[in-house]
């Protein structure tokens, strides 16, 4: 088996990379650093290749016997996208097309492509289930949206077997303070250990689903194995707190006792909770790791 992994140095992908690294199967990974870190993969064995490109460039002959792809290289902030929408179409989508068209060239088999649950905007219901509308709020989500429309259509097109994740808040080592994912987790850590004041946007009662990384790779390794093909995935824990919780979690267990300061609020959904009986109905998957078992492991 053989697998590329665009994206591979960021947070959620060298995660993914070392996972399959374990198999034995080669890896090859493709990342031009801009947002990952090649230090991000801590074991680099003689199955794993690297190359420094980005997707928009000429990627073409890194596709040859291929087998699975999963497709993590995005820009990934929802604020910034509002600010520059024209460079995350440009990577999002056209990078997305890109590399679907390269999986069809060398009949790659299987494409997991990483979503978001930003797609639902501010939802209708709670908790929210796959089959929900798609109320997007930036254009970040709108890509997103987009590219799971393209590898629907590349799978009717060229039967190319694809799924979509949709991560919820996702956290974990390796995430940045900035990031796109979760930053309120590495952003109180990191600011806490260097003695300022973390602060919270809006009233602090926004709640959101968080779902440790370990948990997120699990199931994306689960769809590029199964039968099941042609949809989408919610990756959440399936509860929810919020983030004035979340902060006073991560400072009891600090050992830490700084009020936070409170700035204007994002344009953001107000509550956040992934249903998650499909992926445990059609692939057995749960999340394992509790939020509280979750920051241990980060802050330690």
């Amino acid at each position: 088996m053989e697998y590329l992994v665009t994206g591979g140095c960021g947070f959620i992908g060298s995660h993914l990379v070392e996972r399959l690294l374990e198999t034995g199967d080669k890896v090859v990974v493709i990342d031009d650093l801009s947002e990952g870190k090649l230090e991000n993969i801590i074991y680099k064995p003689d199955n794993f290749e690297f190359y420094n490109q980005s997707i928009l460039g000429d990627i073409g002959d890194l596709f040859k016997g291929v087998d699975i792809v999963f497709h993590l290289a995005a820009k990934t902030r929802p604020q910034e996208s509002i600010k520059e929408p024209e460079l995350y179409n440009d990577i999002n989508i056209d990078g997305t097309l890109r590399v679907l068209d390269n999986c069809v060239n060398h009949k790659v088999k299987r494409f997991i492509f990483m979503s978001s649950s930003s797609v639902y905007g501010t939802p209708e219901k709670l908790p929210i289930q796959e089959k929900d509308p798609h109320l997007n709020m930036s254009p970040y989500a709108l890509t997103k949206s987009i590219g799971e429309q393209y590898c629907k259509l590349f799978e009717r097109l060229h039967g190319l077997e694809s799924t979509y994740i949709r991560p919820f808040n996702v956290f974990g080592s390796r995430q940045t303070p900035g990031g796109g994912y979760a930053a309120a987790v590495p952003s109180f850590i990191d600011t806490l250990n260097r003695g300022e004041t973390p602060f919270i946007t809006g009233d602090g009662e926004q709640r959101r689903d968080f779902v440790f990384v370990d948990d997120v790779v699990d199931l994306m390794i689960l769809a590029s194995k199964t039968r099941i093909y042609g949809g989408a995935f919610n990756a959440g824990s399936g509860t929810n707190v919020s983030i004035n919780e979340l902060y006073k979690i991560i400072c009891r267990l600090m050992g830490k006792d700084v009020k936070p300061k409170y700035v204007d609020a994002l344009f953001e959904p107000r509550v956040t909770l992934a249903d998650m009986s499909l992926a445990k109905g059609l692939l057995g998957w749960k999340s394992k790791v509790s939020l509280k078992e979750g920051l241990r492991r980060v802050i330690k």
